[in-house]
């Protein structure tokens, strides 16, 4: 370093020389990077020798085990989060053709690094606009990451980003939408919440279902976790966009299910299928009121609401990727009814509720179908129960 120094005023005696120290960099940076690697050293130490008599004195490793003889068992696993300039939280952008919207999202961008390490990944569908987004990623010195895609739309999207993505969390955003509070107040509460709890992987923040049905209460306003204060409530399905995950829970479930829509279309359905899977793998779902949603083009419609796409995606995709859904998890009748392992899961969501966040409802004014007691599972009331005594025999055998 202090080499280094030295060199930013000498003028290199040949060009070997000029290219190996060739930089960017001046005097003030090189010292302000040395000063924060210094300290971040000086921590580092610390806390190692800290560890190392919490060690000692639990009787867990010899007395006479220095910091040294450590190094070897701990170094065979590098922590990828802890290595320089790694963001915390990757956002990820589902872009086709809107130009108009790169700036909102900049502007996101920027105002988010206030307050956190930040990536802005997009799936570019249109690639014939890789110019623009790679002038766009060299302005923001690599902060803006481009997938050059042709047209895969939101499932393949989403699951090549999140392969793309570096941070520990990722948030999935649509190119349509401008999001509010515009100084990106709303990420590090986001962020304060997964960090509270290890057992969330996923978080709507645009809307959430609690059943397939009517009779629950989705006044998420009744709800606090104690830890954060942060309003939310787990829900059992949650809706895109902008929705953020745990990055290692979504790929260690799969992602996305490509096969619920063909390239090119819409991913209606996925987002409560993939909600469904995470409770199922054992994580959670939760629905947290952080943004609010403009339009970032207000003269432009949205892509799944045009004429040429709007059947396709709200008809045909829709018909086609909620049989796969009712299928895997439903009654296995179509949409006649949620089935006996949806209404299950209802019931663990409402009991998680009830266990983990402090609810301030009126005691005489239960938000839950099935109740407020903590234990089993009380039938639905009859005005919300589905019955299957009108389907023909053979299908309920079936």
């Amino acid at each position: 370093m202090t080499n280094l120094l030295s060199r930013l005023g000498v003028t290199p005696a040949s060009p070997e020389e000029a290219g190996a120290w060739r930089t960017a960099w001046n005097a003030s940076y090189v010292q302000a990077r040395r000063a924060a690697a210094a300290a971040a050293v000086q921590q580092a130490a610390t806390n190692i020798t800290a560890a190392v008599k919490r060690l000692r004195e639990g009787g867990l490793i010899a007395p006479s085990t220095s910091v040294q003889d450590l190094v070897h068992c701990v170094s065979g696993h590098l922590q990828p989060r802890l290595f320089p300039d790694t963001p915390l939280v990757s956002l990820a952008l589902q872009y086709f053709r809107r130009r108009n919207a790169v700036p909102t999202y900049l502007e996101l961008l920027h105002a988010c690094q206030r307050h956190l390490p930040i990536e802005l990944v997009v799936n570019v569908d249109s690639p014939h606009e890789a110019r623009l987004w790679a002038n766009v990623s060299a302005a923001t010195g690599g902060a803006v990451v481009p997938v050059l895609s042709y047209n895969v739309h939101e499932l393949r999207s989403y699951n090549r980003m999140t392969g793309m993505a570096r941070g520990k969390y990722v948030v999935l955003l649509q190119d349509d939408d401008k999001l509010t509070p515009e100084d990106c107040s709303w990420l590090p509460q986001l962020v304060a919440q997964f960090e509270s709890m290890p057992g969330l992987a996923m978080v709507g923040m645009n809307s959430f279902q609690l059943s397939h049905g009517e009779g629950n209460n989705r006044e998420f306003n009744y709800w606090r976790d104690p830890k954060t204060g942060n309003k939310m409530m787990f829900a059992f399905q949650v809706d895109l966009a902008p929705i953020a995950f745990r990055r290692s829970a979504l790929r260690a479930v799969g992602g996305f299910d490509e096969g619920m829509s063909d390239p090119g279309e819409c991913g209606i359905w996925s987002d409560w299928e993939l909600t469904i899977r995470m409770w199922v793998a054992g994580w959670q779902a939760a629905f947290m009121p952080l943004v609010g949603k403009s339009r970032a083009t207000p003269n432009e419609t949205s892509g799944t609401h045009k004429p040429e796409t709007g059947v396709r995606c709200w008809g045909r995709q829709q018909n086609v990727a909620s049989a796969c859904y009712m299928g895997r998890w439903g009654a296995g009748f179509g949409a006649s009814g949620p089935g006996k392992f949806l209404e299950k899961l209802e019931n663990y969501v409402r009991q998680t509720n009830l266990r983990l966040l402090q609810g301030s409802y009126p005691p005489d004014a239960c938000p839950f179908r099935k109740g407020c007691g903590l234990e089993g599972d009380p039938p639905l009331p009859d005005k919300y129960n589905y019955s299957y005594a009108a389907l023909p025999v053979a299908m309920v055998l079936a």
